[in-house]
């Protein structure tokens, strides 16, 4: 797991952490046998540094201490050969610490990994909750046809590697902010913007080279 940015710590840091939601790595360790997981590792990390973590009147966490305490499990769900954990009201952490959502449209219950990591998630909070000015338009989607071609034009563009992994490329200047994301081997991008003709010269240019539809 990458290091957290200075950034993600402070924002972790504001959000503050409930001490409710603490409980004993040793303790856990113990309880995690009742489920069929292979290695506990990422779900002990995610319980030491986020478990308690107070997001927009949420709080993050897998496990309550009374629950434990009275050796009650959770529900768990399987998905590609994963274990996963609900984490919140939209997202799961699969034992392997990749993040997922659950598609509940059309009679479907699929998920699909959105974050490599819990940590990506926190630096992308941490990164737009100092830069909301790049939401002063709303956010326009187009799905991208190349991703190593469209990934080489953003070459001018300061590429955010701490809120960028395998599922996810964030790229920004002074007044665009690109992120796009890979779901099912589908790349798609949001661009956000301070201006709207700088974004729509943008858009056309990857336009005119093919690079998204």
């Amino acid at each position: 797991m990458k290091q957290l940015s200075e950034r993600a710590l402070q924002f972790i840091e504001k959000s503050g952490r409930n001490k409710e939601y603490e409980i004993s790595l040793d303790t856990l360790e113990k309880h995690l046998r009742f489920y069929d997981i292979q290695n506990y590792s990422e779900i002990i990390r995610f319980q030491k540094n986020f478990s308690g973590l107070n997001l927009q009147n949420i709080v993050i966490h897998i496990f309550t201490s009374k629950q434990i305490k009275e050796n009650k499990g959770v529900n768990t769900y399987h998905w590609k050969g994963q274990t996963l954990f609900s984490i919140n009201d939209s997202l799961y952490i699969a034992e392997n610490g990749e993040i997922a959502i659950r598609d509940c449209g059309c009679d479907s219950y699929d998920f699909y990994f959105y974050y490599e990591s819990f940590g990506t998630f926190i630096e992308q909070q941490a990164f737009f909750e100092k830069h909301r000015y790049y939401k002063k338009l709303p956010a326009i989607f187009y799905e991208i046809q190349d991703i190593e071609a469209f990934s080489k034009s953003m070459s001018d563009y300061d590429f955010l590697k701490e809120c960028s992994d395998k599922y996810n490329l964030v790229w920004r200047n002074e007044v665009n902010l690109v992120h796009a994301t890979n779901s099912s081997d589908i790349w798609d991008v949001v661009f956000d913007s301070i201006s709207e003709q700088n974004r729509y010269d943008l858009i056309n240019k990857l336009k005119e080279k093919h690079l998204i539809t």
